[in-house]
């Protein structure tokens, strides 16, 4: 297995969520919700939820900038968990609604470098 996505030993547990979960991109992560059933992603959220604050205690030791390739893989874990959970939180029976919203149709674009309460340039 790649180094780089390993998680920290003390999560070793979550690991074989690690393929499939531990996405870096929100593009990603926003098509792995609406890729899976509902069994899928209750497996990854009842492992992740029960962690979830030892999770973050942990990785508050770093700044984003400066986590090493464990944390950033546990980083990228956390940060699908709290984009996918809220189907679950909010207790619907399926990740997408037909009628709702085409999900394929979203773009994704870079973060804006534009600092807060400045005005983009002309």
């Amino acid at each position: 297995m790649d180094e780089a996505r390993r998680l920290p030993e003390r999560f070793a547990a979550l690991q074989p969520f690690v393929e499939r979960w531990a996405l870096a991109t929100e593009r990603d992560r926003y098509h792995r919700l609406h890729s899976v059933g509902l069994d899928e992603l209750r497996s990854f959220y009842e492992a992740v939820l029960p962690r979830l604050d030892e999770i973050l205690d942990h990785l508050d030791r770093w700044s984003v900038q400066a986590l090493p390739a464990a944390e950033r893989t546990l980083f990228d874990l956390a940060m699908t968990f709290s984009e996918t959970a809220h189907p679950l939180d909010l207790k619907w029976k399926d990740v997408d609604f037909d009628d709702a919203y085409s999900w394929k149709g979203f773009e994704f674009r870079t973060v804006s470098t534009v600092p807060v309460g400045m005005p983009p340039a002309d």
